[in-house]
C-alpha cells in the first residue's frame, strides 16, 4: 500500500496553528478511506530523520507545499526525497508551486507533477490513479512531463459547494504538542481558535496573491457547527476568522450574524474588513460578538490607491475608524512602503492621515516593505518596470541586497519592489512613522510587549552605550503615550 504523506518544508520560525490547507487534503483524502500524514519538517531535528520517515514505505505519495519565502527548503527537500526515495511520486502544490508550474517541472526534473488551485479534489484524483494504475492525462487542474513535453491540463473549476472539504474533526485533532490556539495580539491579546467561513477574494490588489475569480462560502450550519464543536473541546469562545476580507457580502455576514445570536453562542471575535464594508452590518457584527476589526488602508495617497487597485478611498477609512471606535470595536491598521507609483509624498500622507485618526485606531503595523511575490500582479509590474534584473529566477539562490531594517531574516530571499524610493528613503520613513506609533497609539500593554522583546538578555549584549539610550528614550515616549491613551483604552475595554 503506497503511504501519502503531505509535507511542509523547514522554516525558520514554528508554526503554532495547523497548516490549513494540508489539513483541508489530509480529511478530504481521509473521507474516501485514505490513509495521509502531515509532516511537518521543522519538527524534526534534521531532512536525514524527515527522509526516514517518508521512506517508511517504498512508493510513498509525497504532496509538498510550500509558500515562496520556504522556496530553497522545499526545493532541497524534493531533490533529497527523489535521491534517497526513488519510487517515489513527488507532487507538489500551493501558491508558489502552482503560479509557477513551467518553471518547476523545467527547474526541477525530480517532481512528478504541480496541482494548479485548489488541492483537495485534485490530489485525491491523483491517489486515485495510483491506486487504480490508471493515466493521469485526464485529472484537471495539473502540469506534467509526457517526454520531453511538458503538459498543462485545463484548469479545474472551483468546487462551488466547499462544505464537503473540511480541516477539523473533533476526533482527529492536531498534535498537541505541536499546534495550539494562540494568541491574538493584535487586537485584544486574548488566545482564540480559527475559523474559515469563505475561499477567496474579490479584490484586484496588485501586491497581494489571494485574488479569486469567485468568492464561495460555506453554509451556515456547517460554520456553526464548527464553532460548537471547537467550543467543546477548547472550553474556548474566542474565535478569529481568518478570511481575507470578512465582510463581503453583506447578505451572507448578516446570516451568520443572526444565527451567532439566535444560537446563544456567547463568542467574542475578530476579523478582517474592508473600509468600505456599511456601518449597519458593522453594528450587525457587534451585536453578535465583534469585538476587534483588522483593516488594511496601504496608502495615505488617493493616487496611490488607485495604482495598487484597492478601490477604496480615504473618506471611507476614516468613516469607518469612527464608526468602529464609536462602537467600542478595537480597530488594528495596516500600512505598506515603496508601493508602485509611491513616491516621498506620498508616504507622507499615510503618516498624516494614520496621525490624523489616531484617536480611534487601536493598533497599526510598522510600514511594511511592499514584497514581490509569483503570484501577485506586482511580479509582471516588477518585471515590466525592470524592478527586478533580467536574469532573475525564482529557482536560483536569491538575497535582497538590502539594509536588513527594511527586510528580515525571514524574507530575505524575497525581492522587494524597489521603485522611486531608495532604501535610505524607506528607512528614513519607516523610523518616523513608528515615532508616531509609539507617540499616539502606545498601550501599556504595548509598552510591556516591546519591553520583554527588546530587553533579552541576548540582545541586551549585543547592545551598545547608544543603543540602550535610543530604547530608553523610545520607553519614555511610549510611557507618555500609554498615559494619555488610557481613557480611551478604558472605553475599548466596555465590550469585557
Amino acid at each position: 500500500m503506497h503511504k501519502i504523506y503531505l509535507v511542509s518544508p523547514y522554516i525558520e520560525q514554528k508554526y503554532t496553528y495547523p497548516h490549513l490547507s494540508l489539513e483541508y487534503i489530509k480529511f478530504y483524502l481521509m473521507d474516501f478511506g485514505y490513509e495521509v500524514e502531515i509532516v511537518d519538517c521543522t519538527y524534526y531535528k534534521s531532512l536525514e530523520d524527515v527522509i526516514l520517515k517518508l521512506n517508511e514505505d517504498r512508493k510513498p505519495i509525497i504532496g509538498i507545499t510550500a509558500y515562496t519565502r520556504e522556496r530553497f527548503h522545499a526545493y532541497k527537500l524534493i531533490k533529497e526525497a527523489r535521491e534517497k526515495i526513488p519510487d517515489s511520486l513527488i507532487v507538489v502544490g500551493g501558491r508558489h508551486f502552482s503560479s509557477l508550474p513551467e518553471e518547476t517541472l523545467k527547474e526541477l526534473p525530480m517532481v512528478d507533477i504541480v496541482v494548479r488551485g485548489e488541492g483537495e479534489i485534485t490530489f485525491k484524483e491523483i491517489c486515485d490513479s495510483v491506486y487504480d494504475k490508471t493515466n493521469i492525462k485526464g485529472i484537471l487542474g495539473i502540469s506534467f512531463r509526457s517526454g520531453a513535453e511538458i503538459i498543462h491540463n485545463p484548469d479545474r473549476p472551483l468546487e462551488p459547494n466547499i462544505d464537503k472539504f473540511r480541516c477539523f474533526d473533533k476526533n482527529h485533532l492536531p498534535d498537541s504538542d505541536k499546534y495550539s490556539v494562540g494568541k491574538d495580539d493584535n487586537l485584544r491579546n486574548a488566545t482564540a481558535f480559527l475559523v474559515m467561513a469563505a475561499r477567496g477574494c474579490p479584490s484586484r490588489c496588485v501586491f497581494c496573491s489571494l485574488k479569486t475569480n469567485k468568492v464561495r462560502f460555506r453554509s451556515i450550519d456547517n460554520i456553526i457547527k464548527e464553532i460548537e464543536d471547537k467550543i467543546e473541546i477548547t472550553g474556548i469562545r474566542d474565535v478569529s476568522f481568518m478570511d481575507p476580507s470578512f465582510t463581503i457580502s453583506k447578505k451572507f455576514v448578516t446570516a451568520l450574524c443572526e444565527r451567532i445570536i439566535e444560537k446563544n453562542l456567547n463568542i467574542k471575535w475578530v476579523c478582517y474588513s474592508r473600509v468600505d464594508t456599511d456601518i449597519e452590518l458593522l453594528r450587525k457584527m457587534k451585536k453578535a460578538g465583534l469585538i476587534g476589526v483588522e483593516v488594511a488602508l496601504e496608502s495615505g495617497s488617493p493616487r496611490v490607491l488607485k495604482a495598487i487597485k484597492k478601490r477604496i478611498s480615504l473618506e471611507q477609512f476614516e468613516r469607518f475608524c469612527e464608526a468602529a471606535y464609536n462602537l467600542r470595536l478595537r480597530l488594528y491598521a495596516f500600512c505598506m512602503i515603496s508601493l508602485p507609483d509611491e513616491k516621498l509624498e506620498d508616504v507622507d500622507m499615510t503618516i498624516s492621515i494614520i496621525k490624523k485618526m489616531s484617536k480611534y485606531v487601536n493598533t497599526v503595523s510598522g510600514l511594511q516593505v511592499t514584497r514581490i511575490l509569483p503570484d501577485a500582479s506586482i511580479y509582471n509590474i516588477a518585471k515590466e518596470r525592470n524592478i527586478l534584473p533580467a536574469d532573475f529566477s525564482w529557482f536560483k539562490p536569491y538575497e535582497n541586497q538590502v539594509d536588513p531594517r527594511i527586510s528580515s531574516e525571514r524574507y530575505k530571499n524575497i525581492p522587494i519592489y524597489l521603485e522611486h524610493l531608495s532604501t535610505d528613503d524607506i528607512i528614513s520613513k519607516v523610523v518616523e512613522f513608528e515615532h508616531v506609533i509609539r507617540k499616539e497609539l502606545a498601550t501599556f500593554q504595548s509598552l510591556k510587549s516591546a519591553l520583554k522583546r527588546h530587553f533579552k538578555i541576548a540582545n541586551i549584549r549585543k547592545m551598545s552605550l547608544r543603543d540602550v539610550k535610543d530604547m530608553a528614550y523610545k520607553a519614555f515616549v511610549m510611557l507618555g503615550s500609554a498615559y494619555r491613551n488610557k481613557q480611551k483604552e478604558k472605553f475599548l475595554k466596555s465590550y469585557d
